[in-house]
């Protein structure tokens, strides 16, 4: 298997201050990664430019051979990637499967106004 995330001299600035610097990681399909540093170290400004929250100033991140840097996010959550926070509020009124569920709705077919109406 080879390489399903890259990224390669990602830097992402805010003004005068350098977030993310020069970052390069390669992610290997159906290994388990995780990323560790205090805060500010840039962890989360990183993610934000994977999923496309932010779009780094420099560099490349390349998903399944494809580069994604400046794609919407919805463009990029529709070709697999999507996240999670850590303050995550549930539905109290559906299950625990129907609340998992709900994060499928970007690979629906289906537009929301025709689902209703069945």
């Amino acid at each position: 298997m080879g390489a399903i995330l890259t990224a390669q001299e990602v830097t992402k600035r805010f003004g005068g201050l350098v977030a993310v610097n020069n970052l390069s990681l390669e992610i290997q399909e159906g290994q388990i990664y995780s990323v560790i540093g205090p805060n500010g170290a840039g962890k989360t400004t990183f993610f934000n430019c994977i999923t496309g929250f932010y779009t780094p100033e420099e560099g490349k991140i390349i998903f399944n051979g494809h580069e994604i840097q400046g794609l919407s996010t919805d463009r990029i959550t529709r070709m697999g990637i999507s996240r999670t926070y850590q303050n995550i509020r549930l539905f109290s009124n559906m299950t625990a499967l129907e609340n998992i569920m709900v994060g499928e709705h970007p690979h629906l077919k289906t537009f929301w106004a025709e689902a209703i109406l069945r």
